[in-house]
């Protein structure tokens, strides 16, 4: 074979397993596209749009306008103008999500809870379709807590960062976290656990059952 016809079959190769790997990721990126529009539909979570990008290197969903509300015995909503879901074309183990901005908010009989963010990041790793480690991190944070025991807090937190093992199952959810608080000089202000077992969230004196909202 002489160079010309080596050379040809080389870039015939390369163009080949760029045809291929381009159909793959195209028929990923639709799986992966449905499977989220499926996700929200069946947790009644409201998006103005769901577009897909990040050809080659990654799978990358844009959503607008992200909305989650429940209202049974307690109101919790999250607003999220603009949401990015990034994971990897070739393994859906690891799981990156990212907003610019968010508003949480939550209320029952005894807390009201809102918590209003400029940006926020969540890493999500799985092992055998369970949760192995999930990562938080809220950036410039506006805090307002009232209480009937503890009366009202307003407070603003340079970063807030939330790590752990959780498990949703069945409606039912349980986990262990951390909870670390930083200043603006990056000095940690506060830290301490987050246990959920069976929906009720306790951390220090606080406790907040989710169980009303499923």
């Amino acid at each position: 074979m002489n160079k010309t016809n080596f050379f040809k079959g080389i870039t015939a190769s390369i163009i080949l397993l760029l045809v291929i790997y381009s159909v793959y990721w195209l028929y990923t990126s639709i799986k992966f596209k449905s499977n989220i529009i499926q996700t929200l539909s069946s947790n009644n979570i409201q998006s103005s749009e769901v577009n897909i990008s990040g050809y080659p290197y990654r799978l990358e969903a844009n959503l607008k306008n992200t909305i989650v509300e429940l209202n049974n015995d307690a109101y919790f909503k999250i607003e999220i103008p603009e949401l990015k879901i990034s994971v990897s074309p070739t393994s859906l183990r690891k799981i990156l999500i990212q907003s610019e901005s968010s508003l949480l908010s939550y209320k029952d009989l005894i807390h009201s809870l809102n918590i209003n963010n400029e940006q926020s990041r969540m890493t999500i790793i799985f092992n055998e379709g369970q949760i192995q480690n999930l990562s938080i991190i809220f950036e410039e944070n506006n805090v307002n807590y009232k209480s009937l025991i503890f009366g009202t807090i307003k407070k603003t937190f340079n970063n807030i960062l939330i790590d752990g093992k959780i498990n949703y199952n069945k409606n039912i959810l349980n986990g262990n976290l951390q909870v670390s608080i930083y200043e603006e000089d990056g000095s940690k202000k506060f830290t301490a656990p987050i246990n959920i077992k069976n929906n009720k969230i306790k951390l220090l004196f606080f406790e907040f059952d989710l169980s009303n909202l499923f």
